[in-house]
């Protein structure tokens, strides 16, 4: 069987079908999970513009530990804030 590609290598790709995944499916029917490529704050909230309500974790967990959590949350109060946003969710699809 031939290996996976994930991560970094796939994320123009992933971000790709994120945002097509929000312009044709019907607002709000469907959570989108927003995959590959996630290190840090910035990564996570590009997927969440491009549509992903929820957004998934994996290679970074394992070589950054479960801090990486803490500090992309933080960071996404940071970005969310900058933009004048008082919830993740209203950041869904705004890059989209």
């Amino acid at each position: 069987m031939p290996g996976a590609a994930s991560g970094k290598p796939v994320e123009p790709l992933i971000n790709n079908c994120i945002r097509e995944l929000y312009r044709r499916l019907p607002a709000g029917r469907f959570a989108i999970i927003g995959a590959g490529g996630v290190f840090n704050a910035e990564d996570a909230y590009r997927k969440i513009r491009l549509g992903a309500s929820l957004v998934q974790i994996y290679t970074a967990l394992i070589y950054e530990g479960p801090g990486i959590v803490r500090r992309i949350n933080r960071g996404l109060c940071q970005l969310l804030q900058r933009d004048g946003l008082r919830h993740v969710s209203e950041a869904v699809g705004m890059g989209a």
